[in-house]
């Protein structure tokens, strides 16, 4: 009679972004698919991506937040809008946009305009990552000072 084998975990993890994956974001005027959480494979990081298409002749609705993100650009081509400044941007290309700066992206093509976001350094990913820490060391009021507790890194 043999042992059995204790299930094997598996070490690859597969998001997929397909056209049936995608969801309509109304308020974003675009269809996406939020990466995290992902579960079985990743908690809720401190920053955020998605997989997002903007459809033919539309124009994400334009807005503004307190975190840094970047889009990068994998199929299309369009018109990205940052405050008062345009430029065109193709397959290939990468867009930073800084915290409170309104920003858009027109799909001017004939085909979707695809692109990654990830978003980081927003109040709310702050706010649980100070928790984080402050759990971890033991800390009462994570929105004091951290330092305030440590010296040279060890807490006391």
């Amino acid at each position: 009679m043999s042992k059995q084998q204790p299930e094997k975990k598996s070490l690859m993890h597969v998001f997929t972004a397909h056209e049936e994956d995608m969801v309509f974001e109304e308020p974003y005027n675009v269809s996406g698919r939020r990466i995290f959480p992902w579960p079985g494979a990743v908690e809720e990081p401190f920053w955020g991506g998605a997989w997002v298409d903007v459809a033919p002749g539309e124009t994400s609705t334009a807005h503004h937040h307190d975190e840094n993100e970047m889009f990068f650009i994998t199929e299309g081509s369009g018109v990205m809008r940052i405050g008062d400044e345009t430029r065109r941007v193709r397959a290939g290309e990468t867009v930073f946009i800084t915290p409170y700066q309104d920003h858009d992206l027109t799909n001017d093509g004939e085909t979707r305009l695809r692109f990654v976001t990830i978003w980081w350094g927003g109040a709310e990913a702050v706010a649980r990552e100070r928790a984080k820490w402050a759990s971890v060391f033991e800390i009462d009021d994570p929105s004091g000072p951290l330092n305030s507790r440590l010296v040279s890194g060890v807490s006391v």
